[in-house]
């Protein structure tokens, strides 16, 4: 008898056995949305067209000589890039909630907290913390120079990794996809570095170094978004773009690579615009029937 309750209360005790635990899953990284600022929603309507209108003002130097005019030009679609990046996106670690305006979660509040407030005691704890709120949502001069200082330094440490790993890898990615190897080769590093500038610069500034986003990068993995969608668009463009060169058309815009920088031009603000649309932002893009519609 004793031996059997003895049993009994063994087995009802917790074992204390230690099992290996699995690694959480890495945690997914949300689509990259614009800036929720004035200027950050204006400029980043007014910056597609204005990439659009530097490059058609360019086409004819471009057409006359591609390699002057390709190496001429780098700065300057830089410079157009790193405005866009500084003014409407947030940079890799940051979050755009904190470039926001306060306002719009205090206006977002419950029947239970507007109720609870009427009491005395609320009345008098507002009273002494929105002092101290307001202080603390005063934006000082320094403060604002800091940030401006901070996004101008993840830009420059952007160009930085996009001209020693992302223009290089592009460059053997079109000689792979049929440039020539033998010759034309400043062609095909300046349309590398332009091609760059459009769609690796962006997903640098606001992913960084992450190795599980650019795993996702590199499977066509991530949701849909501005910088994502420019990115594919830059491709799906360029890849349109080498459509007219073999053609016996006889026109000096045929040359190589003239058409494939225009449709990689093209196929980012097109990407970049499209990818913002509440029909495509936050989608990812599917190869294989999921097992929900099955």
């Amino acid at each position: 008898m004793t031996s059997s309750v003895a049993a009994a209360a063994a087995a009802a005790a917790p074992s204390t056995t230690t099992t290996a635990t699995k690694p959480p899953p890495p945690t997914e990284t949300p689509p990259v949305t614009i800036l929720p600022t004035p200027a950050a929603q204006t400029y980043a309507h007014v910056h597609p067209a204005l990439l659009l209108a530097w490059f058609a003002l360019r086409f004819r130097s471009l057409v006359a000589d591609p390699v002057a005019t390709l190496a001429n030009d780098v700065p300057v679609a830089a410079g157009l890039q790193v405005a866009y990046l500084v003014v409407c996106l947030p940079p890799a670690g940051s979050s755009p909630q904190r470039h926001g305006d306060d306002a719009e979660t205090t206006k977002k509040a419950t029947p239970s907290s507007t109720a609870s407030s009427a009491s005395p005691s609320a009345v008098a704890t507002r009273a002494a913390i929105k002092p101290h709120r307001r202080k603390q949502g005063q934006s000082s001069p320094s403060s604002g120079m800091g940030a401006i200082i901070s996004k101008l330094t993840a830009s420059f440490l952007s160009l930085l990794l996009t001209a020693l790993l992302g223009a290089p890898v592009l460059a053997i990615l079109l000689i792979l996809f049929g440039a020539p190897f033998t010759t034309h080769l400043p062609h095909t590093f300046l349309c590398a570095a332009h091609m760059a500038l459009l769609c690796v610069l962006p997903l640098v500034y606001v992913h960084g170094v992450d190795g599980h986003i650019w795993r996702q990068v590199w499977a066509l993995e991530r949701p849909m978004d501005t910088v994502w969608g420019g990115a594919l668009g830059t491709a799906v463009g360029a890849w349109l773009g080498a459509v007219p060169i073999p053609l016996d058309w006889d026109r000096p815009w045929q040359a190589y690579p003239i058409t494939i920088l225009t449709g990689a031009y093209i196929g980012y603000v097109a990407g970049s615009l499209i990818a913002r649309t509440p029909l495509v932002y936050g989608k990812k893009i599917e190869f294989s029937e999921s097992e929900s519609d099955r």
